[in-house]
């Protein structure tokens, strides 16, 4: 029960999270972020229940990489 719930947020936030994403504004781009960071953090944990590292380490760089791309979303335009 506990891995479908985990799973089903993990592939609805996926989804929710691209299309805040892909959004024209910051603001939906921030939301977009925070969505997939629950998201890879829901097939994180589904893949430590698994002992899948797969999924493990796939879903765990997509995490750094929406904490970075929230990250850089935050900084001014044409800031480094």
């Amino acid at each position: 029960m506990i891995l479908s719930t985990l799973q089903g947020i993990g592939v609805a936030a996926g989804i929710i999270g691209a299309c805040f994403v892909a959004g024209q504004s910051r603001h939906s781009r921030r939301i977009g972020f925070g969505i997939w960071i629950v998201g890879n953090t829901c097939w994180v944990a589904a893949g430590l229940i698994l002992q899948n590292p797969f999924l493990l380490v796939m879903f765990g760089f997509y995490g750094l990489t929406a904490v970075l791309g929230a990250a850089n979303n935050n900084k001014p335009e044409g800031s480094l």
